[in-house]
């Protein structure tokens, strides 16, 4: 798309500079155009003045009429000089000095000679100079025709005056038929090229138009795909902050549970008076060691791969004892019955985020379990349903209130009156289950027990 793009906007550019070009040499032609026109002015001024100063010399046989003939006449041959330069390649300076000549203005000369030199092989004007050089043969043999008549005169010999003004009307005549077609030659040269330079812009502006629109397309396509990546990584940044506090929440959580069964075995120990028993003790403080070095293990790993959504064929009857054996020696805990069903006992899944459901939900039932009851126990049970494993998390705890069911997923919410909580709990426990492409969902009772059934794919 960048190649597209860079080409696109590179024909906007030449086709905003051609616009430029044109618009310059059009400016030029039309002043070519209008130094022309008052060339063929001064052309045709001058030629009639030379027919009505020579005619004049004939009747009056005033020598200043001669002059004045003459003078007309300079004016017509410095245009003749002027074009037989430029038709010939000749030096640039003797047609300027022949348009001088012509009484054209020196400010035009420029634009006449550049006219000349570009157009004066097109078939349009070329036709406008040949009617040019056939009035300057006329001029020529007009200029005869003065120097006969005044060799004539200056010589004292009859002179024919019907016949020379026969003559010379004829060749002003066949003067202005020159000098029309000229100018009508010369107005039609500027009509065609108007017209091309009128298309030359109308096709310009067609190539911006298109290319303009398609690049804005294009610009458009970009900041919409831009947008589109911005929106992804701002996702994707979002996701990853879920997953770091999520993260960073498991592990705090997890990391206390074997620290807590320690300093619940510390207590234990510290009220033990039979000495024979301390090393079962000791035995369990090294078993709950044990397992916050293998926690410790699974988060080193979970950080090394891929943020914790690795898969692997997990033990469920381990994981479960693990977890149990962690919460067991909590003084809460002792008090509290474990029981498990499970008919399914291996499971592809991410062990971190399975050890950190099974922690929540038993640690949970163990801290609202109700010891108003003869008994308190909580039981774990796993069956198979179509292409998912499904376990139950019951208890006959407190239960929770009808108002609270459908919230206590989201953050920051409690179910009970414990101060410590923060309420974070199961709302990360249904991310690590979502995570897993799993459900959760709970039924309870107050006052008569909670169960919370986990469905993950098999």
């Amino acid at each position: 798309m960048k190649k597209v793009i860079i080409a696109l906007t590179t024909i906007v550019l030449i086709a905003t500079a051609a616009i430029g070009i044109t618009h310059y040499y059009s400016v030029k032609i039309l002043s070519a155009g209008r130094a022309y026109t008052y060339f063929e002015s001064q052309y045709s001024k001058a030629e009639k003045d030379a027919t009505r100063h020579l005619l004049s010399y004939i009747y009056s046989h005033e020598e200043t009429d001669y002059l004045f003939f003459n003078n007309d006449i300079s004016i017509l041959k410095g245009d003749s000089i002027a074009r037989d330069a430029l038709t010939n390649g000749k030096d640039i300076k003797i047609a300027r000095i022949g348009f001088l000549m012509g009484g054209n203005n020196k400010d035009d000369l420029p634009e006449l000679i550049w006219f000349f030199q570009n157009f004066k092989n097109t078939s349009f004007f070329n036709k406008a100079v040949q009617q040019w050089h056939q009035a300057d043969l006329l001029v020529a043999k007009l200029s005869q025709t003065g120097a006969f008549a005044h060799h004539k005169i200056q010589s004292g010999k009859p002179v024919d005056k019907e016949g020379l003004l026969l003559q010379i009307n004829t060749i002003s005549d066949e003067l202005t038929i020159k000098q029309q077609n000229f100018s009508a030659l010369l107005g039609n040269t500027s009509r065609i090229v108007d017209h091309y330079v009128f298309m030359a812009d109308f096709l310009t502006v067609i190539v911006i138009l298109i290319s303009s629109a398609l690049l804005g397309g294009l610009m458009l396509r970009k900041v919409h795909t831009s947008k589109k990546v911005i929106v992804e990584q701002n996702l994707a940044l979002t996701d990853m902050n879920k997953r770091i506090n999520k993260f960073v929440y498991t592990v705090t959580h997890d990391l206390r549970a074997p620290l807590s069964s320690l300093t619940g075995l510390i207590s234990v120990l510290e009220k033990e008076k039979d000495i024979a028993k301390v090393p079962d003790y000791t035995g369990m403080m090294r078993e709950s060691i044990d397992l916050q070095d293998k926690h410790i293990r699974d988060v080193l790993h979970t950080i090394r791969t891929d943020g914790g959504m690795t898969a692997e064929l997990c033990n469920l009857g381990e994981i479960i004892s693990s977890v149990i054996s962690q919460n067991a020696f909590f003084s809460e805990g002792k008090k509290v019955k474990f029981l498990s069903e499970l008919e399914v006992w291996q499971l592809k899944c991410n062990v971190t985020n399975l050890k950190t459901v099974f922690n929540n939900l038993i640690s949970n039932a163990i801290k609202y379990a109700d010891f108003s009851k003869p008994e308190q126990w909580v039981k774990v049970r796993s069956y198979k349903d179509n292409e998912h494993c499904v376990i139950e998390i019951e208890d006959n705890g407190v239960g929770i209130r009808p108002e609270q069911r459908n919230s206590i997923f989201n953050k920051f919410v409690k179910s009970g009156t414990n101060k410590k909580s923060m309420g974070l709990g199961l709302y990360f426990t249904r991310q690590a289950i979502e995570d897993m492409n799993g459900t959760i969902t709970v039924r309870s009772l107050l006052g008569g027990g909670t169960s919370f059934i986990v469905s993950l794919p098999l």
